[in-house]
């Protein structure tokens, strides 16, 4: 009797699975509580792996959707996928890694994604000065694990590949901006560094829990740095012994 139960249920666990595994999206998708302002379209494939040609959030269309999950991780404990995204995208946005949600919260893994500057910049409040910038922006997140306010832990890079800045004085050519950052308990520390014959320059900024940062930044001009900036710079404070002009700030995000 003992091994006809236990094979009974063997059998049911692996219909079940069976079921699951082939249960289409768009039907597994009608029992989600989605907000109202989220639009997802023409839904393909499976459960386990599928497709959203079309992810729109308060009318903005993020583009395509691909995902494959991990039966393994819901093992133990965790919805894991691999994913990419932002194929059609309004915003020209792309991406691809792993996500996932564990006991510990939300979480990613090699995740990658990148924006022209034009795109991000009109999610970003006006410049205060009449700048012309071009390039991607690429984020590439090592890992993380979302805690409130920001971030339980976190290790990746921002850069920004570009050449020049155009200024309504003259073009001043940078070459790519790299910014790494680190996170630990809500703890986010940021090292920015940029190299090119025109001007070196560097930053740090750390932004706590309560939402207060300090930020120090210094740039220097080289070899091939414009005349007509050149000019400006008898504006600002006196450089050090290196040649750096150098700036500090502080206070609280609002």
């Amino acid at each position: 009797m003992k091994k006809i139960i236990l094979l009974s249920l063997a059998l049911f666990m692996v219909f079940l699975i069976s079921a699951i595994a082939h249960l289409p999206a768009q039907i597994a998708l009608n029992y989600l509580p989605l907000p109202q302002q989220l639009m997802v379209s023409r839904v393909t494939g499976s459960f386990w792996n599928g497709r959203a040609d079309s992810i729109k959030w308060q009318n903005s269309n993020y583009g395509s959707l691909n995902w494959t999950l991990s039966p393994l991780k819901l093992m133990f404990g965790k919805a894991e996928a691999q994913v990419r995204f932002g194929q059609g995208s309004d915003m020209q946005i792309s991406g691809r890694g792993t996500v996932g949600l564990s006991m510990s919260g939300p979480y990613a893994h090699k995740l990658v994604a990148s924006i022209p500057v034009d795109k991000a910049l009109e999610l970003a409040p006006p410049l205060p000065i009449p700048i012309e910038l071009n390039g991607k922006v690429e984020l590439s997140i090592q890992s993380m694990v979302y805690a409130a306010p920001y971030c339980q832990s976190a290790i990746g890079s921002l850069v920004w590949n570009t050449d020049k800045v155009v200024t309504p004085l003259d073009e001043l050519k940078l070459g790519p901006v790299i910014a790494n950052f680190t996170c630990n308990n809500s703890d986010i520390k940021v090292k920015a560094e940029q190299s090119s014959r025109d001007v070196i320059s560097s930053g740090d900024l750390e932004l706590s829990p309560n939402r207060t940062y300090q930020a120090s930044v210094w740039f220097k001009p080289g070899e091939s740095f414009p005349q007509a900036l050149a000019e400006q710079l008898k504006w600002l404070p006196s450089p050090d012994g290196q040649g750096r002009y150098q700036f500090s700030y502080q206070g609280k995000l609002n």
